[in-house]
């Protein structure tokens, strides 16, 4: 069964008891009739608008996602403001329509005691409510926990297999021992490149999130890297926005971008080509943007197995559908990835 039809099954079962139990109480101390039968069906129904418009108001506020404290604040004089407005219908219903609550016989007194009950059957309506509703929650944040850990261990074991697998380590191990005797300097810088990039792919999985700054560092030196190897036939140029350094993105994210742009683009082009990463931003998106030479093949139009892996963790971690976009652009390959901006 669907959340919304336990919700109604609960909310219409909850409110006929409320108006059987009435009923029964009317039948034994008040004369039974068809008036004071009436009276009862629309405090039931009051109810249930009552509550039900309580849940709207309280999901469209995001009160939900407040601190227990802010959360009482806002509910108590809700819940009272409530109390009195249904109250007064219903009283105003039972004087006018009915006989069971004579008008000589109203008062403000009796009022406020009514009032103060239908508080306390609100309150209790709202706890129960906010007790499944967090149990429930709970349970879907345990959910989505064990699947990101999952997630986030493929995501290693494939950043293994594809960016730093066996080929690519023993083609960069050649190449810098090729270029210790051209370049002594450069060739220990790219040592380094090689250990910390080594190092971020395997150590990653402990990270959900890491900043632009931090994967843009990893992926200038997994390129470096790689023009030892393809030498003048892969240029590349990185460009974003400073103001983004500190915005937050699953790790490898970019890396993979990249490691595609090289696998599926400049290995292809017998004359190389080059590769444009830009980062940038669209109101409350992060648009990371990879530009490559090459021809987009269709078997790989869906950015292969280790993107798709990429996405699903941002649909984890954002609680959002990554938007992924792959197109041919005259001789370029554009890949966009989108997903929210988070600081």
């Amino acid at each position: 069964m669907s959340r919304n039809k336990w919700y109604w099954t609960l909310q219409i079962t909850g409110w006929t008891l409320y108006g059987i139990i009435g009923m029964l109480i009317m039948w034994y101390f008040v004369e039974f009739n068809l008036a004071n039968l009436s009276f009862q069906l629309f405090a039931s129904a009051m109810m249930l608008f009552t509550t039900h418009f309580l849940r709207i108001y309280v999901k469209e506020k995001q009160w939900l996602q407040l601190r227990f404290k802010a959360l009482v604040l806002r509910l108590v004089p809700t819940l009272m403001i409530q109390a009195v407005v249904t109250n007064s219908l219903v009283t105003a219903y039972g004087v006018l329509l009915t006989e069971l609550i004579p008008q000589s016989n109203f008062s403000i007194p009796v009022f406020l005691l009514y009032t103060l009950q239908t508080f306390v059957y609100l309150s209790l309506w709202m706890g129960i409510y906010l007790i499944i509703y967090f149990f429930r929650n709970y349970k879907r944040e345990e959910i989505e926990k064990w699947k990101l850990q999952t997630a986030l261990k493929d995501a290693e074991l494939i950043a293994l297999k594809a960016q730093i697998n066996p080929h690519f380590l023993f083609n960069a191990l050649n190449n810098i021992r090729a270029l210790i005797l051209e370049d002594q300097m450069k060739a220990r810088d790219m040592v380094s490149h090689l250990s910390e990039l080594l190092r971020y792919s395997i150590q990653f999985n402990t990270n959900e999130k890491v900043s632009v700054a931090e994967e843009l560092e990893i992926v200038q030196k997994y390129l470096e890297l790689e023009t030892i190897h393809y030498e003048k036939r892969l240029r590349f140029n990185i460009d974003f926005n400073s103001e983004l350094n500190g915005c937050k993105i699953p790790p490898m994210i970019i890396q993979l971008m990249a490691e595609n742009a090289v696998k599926h683009g400049i290995s292809q082009v017998k004359g190389g080509g080059e590769i444009n990463i830009n980062i940038g931003s669209d109101e409350d998106e992060l648009i990371l943007e990879v530009r490559n030479t090459g021809v987009l093949n269709a078997n790989n139009s869906s950015g292969g197995i280790g993107l798709r892996n990429a996405t699903e963790r941002i649909r984890i971690l954002f609680e959002k559908e990554p938007n992924l976009e792959l197109e041919q652009e005259g001789e370029m390959v554009k890949s966009v990835l989108k997903l929210p901006l988070e600081k």
